[in-house]
């Protein structure tokens, strides 16, 4: 499994990234003034955007990926508060 994971072409693109950031603490105010916590599992730059990449296991996924892509959406919008560069999101089955 971790022979495969790192020959994705996202590991790939990892690894060539300007910027790596891993298990990194995030944590953000909502709209209505709720306070969020959150440890983004790696985040990196590439061009001029932030990817940032969610990692989970089959059996995580399969439980509750609609819960797993809106905490993700959540990162995403919280990065470029902390960067000032737009971000996207990867959800990473392994």
């Amino acid at each position: 499994v971790v022979s495969s994971v790192l020959k994705h072409d996202l590991m790939v693109r990892v690894r060539s990234a300007s910027r790596l950031r891993r298990e990194t603490p995030v944590t953000w105010t909502q709209k209505d003034g709720t306070l969020i916590e959150g440890v983004l599992d790696l985040a990196f730059d590439e061009g001029e955007h932030t990817t940032v990449v969610d990692f989970k296991t089959d059996h995580e996924l399969s439980a509750g990926e609609a819960r797993y892509r809106a905490q993700l959406q959540k990162y995403v919008d919280a990065v470029p508060l902390a960067t000032q560069r737009p971000a996207r999101g990867v959800l990473f089955k392994v």
